[in-house]
């Protein structure tokens, strides 16, 4: 006959027995199983709580492991990027922080959160290019403050769902990524744009610098590629630089556009369109971070400096010129000579310095628009930019 053997589970089971009989003292029981008072109450506790199931043995495994707590931050992440589509690791990351205090430690980082949007299908993989040449340097005044650069563009029409055509003009503000004005243009004239440039003059100040695209209404087939609308902002002591063709000039800006036709939605009307420009304009610069700016928000960068709008006046010119006033239609007669001077300078004042017999200089105040030659058949050589 074999012996028999008593499991550890069972040699428990006695032990609570014994306790719960109360024949023995605790003292006693736990000497004759060879345990502590903390350990004997230990299973008593679970006895009661659990049964017998109770005294089995617990794995030693934390309750909390490091796979957890990265399921946990897993979920949070892919949750916000839904939310966010052109979110980054680094701005989810930002966000994260901003939200869930500072973790330390315990926060992902950039590479991991980057790794865990790969895996679930909202990032693309983008094949850099190898150049072939070098890009140009660029032309253009570098920001070094608020209201240094303003960039304008119009972004590209796209029709609402009810079938309303509309073209957003949008303004942003170099230095501090802070846009200004993003709304539709209607009409799509110089008008229109002036009316919106003089609201934001008087709200945020004048800018130095203007940069644009070579289209309208900004840009014309006149002397520097003038319009009404640029030389005016040239009269209030704005510098107009044109994007050159072909070029990344206005690249930030247009990467802009890329992010708003990215996180924007089409609404039935236009009016409710222009609500979601709004919208996403708040959002973009109370919300969305920016990597140029050490991942600060631009209204936290952004200053503006509200100012009159200062009073535009006629030009002089020395006694030795000829004063003559462009008609609207932008063409002057001279000496029998009638050419077009440019429809910027419609109902406005230029004068022409000889610079010999029957040929001139013409300037708009300190603005050369071109050589005037009369000898012949008479030409006009309009000043490019």
């Amino acid at each position: 006959m074999p012996w028999k053997k008593s499991s550890v589970e069972a040699q428990r089971y006695d032990l609570v027995k014994a306790l719960l009989i109360g024949r023995e003292d605790v003292g006693a029981i736990c000497a004759q199983y060879g345990v502590s008072r903390q350990t004997a109450y230990k299973f008593l506790h679970r006895f009661e709580t659990e049964g017998k199931v109770g005294l089995r043995d617990r794995t030693r495994r934390p309750h909390k492991t490091q796979l957890d707590l990265s399921t946990c931050w897993r979920h949070r992440v892919l949750r916000l990027r839904r939310a966010r589509p052109t979110w980054g690791g680094r701005k989810l990351r930002w966000l994260l922080r901003r939200r869930f205090g500072n973790p330390g430690s315990t926060l992902p980082s950039e590479r991991t959160l980057q790794r865990w949007l790969a895996s679930a299908g909202l990032v693309r993989t983008v094949t850099v290019r190898r150049q072939v040449r070098a890009l140009e340097h660029r032309r253009g005044s570098r920001a070094r403050k608020c209201n240094d650069v303003w960039t304008f563009d119009l972004k590209g029409w796209f029709c609402t769902g009810d079938g309303s055509k509309i073209e957003p003009l949008t303004i942003r503000d170099l230095w501090s990524r802070f846009v200004l004005w993003v709304q539709p243009l209607a009409p799509r004239n110089e008008t229109a744009v002036r009316r919106v440039c003089e609201r934001l003059f008087r709200r945020h100040g004048l800018p130095r610098v203007i940069r644009c695209d070579r289209g309208a209404p900004f840009f014309g087939d006149g002397p520097h590629g003038y319009t009404r609308l640029s030389l005016w902002w040239w009269r209030l002591g704005i510098r107009v630089e044109f994007v050159r063709r072909g070029r990344v000039d206005n690249n930030a800006h247009e990467q802009m556009h890329g992010v708003m036709k990215k996180e924007l939605a089409i609404a039935l009307t236009a009016r409710l369109q222009a609500r979601r420009l709004e919208c996403w304009r708040h959002r973009y610069n109370h919300e969305r971070p920016h990597e140029q700016l050490g991942m600060r928000l631009p209204a936290e960068r952004y200053r503006s400096r509200p100012a009159p709008l200062p009073e535009l006046r006629d030009p002089t010119y020395p006694s030795h010129s000829l004063v003559r006033r462009i008609p609207i239609n932008g063409c002057i007669k001279l000496h029998h000579w009638r050419g077009s001077i440019g429809r910027a300078f419609g109902e406005l004042h230029v004068g022409l310095n000889p610079a010999g017999p029957r040929r001139y200089r013409v300037y708009f105040a300190t603005l050369y628009l071109g050589y005037l030659d009369l000898t012949a058949r008479g030409k006009f050589i309009i000043a490019r930019y």
